[in-house]
């Protein structure tokens, strides 16, 4: 990881940081402001596809950490917090999503004081990704691996820390958010903290492709849409869009485009992560066309 590190040209890095920052979370601001695109009730999306999403999510965990753990070669607890931390903040739970939301809500205990269960879920499933991956070699071991994980996060841990928690959010009951007062459309109030916050999952993105771009495939077009796959998949946005367009109380292309402007802001993030890869990547750190 170090030699990585030593082949970047951190000025180019930092202004591919603040280009990609912006253009990534414009993509969603543009839908949702100037074309109108709803925001996505997830309510709708029933157990079984949960459960096909959150399968998902942990094989791109699962094939990011076994690209990622051939870098960064440091102890499990090591490990486990590097990949918990590049996984809280590319999905934004570690703190844009509930600054965000206590910022439009004023409920900044009760929102803070809930997230703690995601926290821990998450960092529950990275514990055992950590572990594991390392030690799948073949595709069906990766994809049965995924889908236990998946299984035992989703209907083992997550119940019992929401039963856990239970009487911690029962004492807080009279803490949670009455109203959001961030109302459409937004206004420098809201877009300025929400641009500055997506520094969070921006950081992540780019955490990541230090950590597997040159383990990546050598072909550069391949290269872009291995991390986008796994950069959408971590994000719950490699299939949640078509689930959601086919479950949703509306148009099919209305569903699509509620929830597939997460889907494209993710997009977006990692294609512009993998230009500001190749632009900093001194000549002799690139892989081959």
């Amino acid at each position: 990881m170090s030699t990585m590190l030593e082949g970047i040209r951190w000025w180019r890095f930092s202004i591919g940081v603040v280009f990609t920052a912006i253009c990534a979370l414009s993509v969603h601001a543009v839908m949702l402001q100037v074309l109108g695109a709803p925001f996505p009730d997830l309510s709708v999306v029933t157990t079984p596809y949960r459960f096909v999403i959150r399968a998902t999510q942990t094989l791109g965990l699962i094939v990011f950490w076994q690209a990622a753990s051939q870098t960064y070669d440091r102890s499990f607890f090591k490990k486990w917090g590097l990949l918990f931390l590049v996984t809280a903040m590319l999905t934004e739970s570690l703190f844009r999503g509930p600054f965000m939301d206590g910022y439009c809500t004023d409920a900044w205990v009760f929102i803070f004081v809930s997230n703690v269960p995601k926290l821990l879920n998450l960092a529950i499933t990275c514990a055992i990704v950590a572990a594991a991956a390392p030690r799948l070699r073949l595709a069906w071991q990766t994809t049965l691996a995924a889908v236990i994980i998946a299984a035992l996060v989703m209907f083992a841990f997550i119940p019992l820390i929401s039963m856990a928690f239970a009487p911690v959010m029962k004492s807080i009951a009279n803490l949670a958010p009455q109203s959001e007062w961030c109302k459409l459309p937004y206004g420098p109030n809201v877009l300025v903290p929400a641009y500055l916050s997506f520094v969070e999952p921006t950081l992540a993105s780019m955490a990541a492709a230090i950590l597997i771009w040159n383990r990546l495939s050598a072909f550069r077009a391949m290269r872009f849409l291995q991390f986008s796959l796994i950069i959408l998949a971590i994000n719950n946005q490699l299939v949640t869009p078509f689930f959601y367009a086919a479950l949703a109380k509306s148009t099919l292309l209305v569903g699509l485009t509620s929830d597939g402007q997460f889907a494209l802001e993710a997009l977006t993030l990692a294609v512009l992560t993998g230009v500001t890869m190749e632009w900093s990547l001194r000549r002799s750190e690139r892989q081959p066309e």
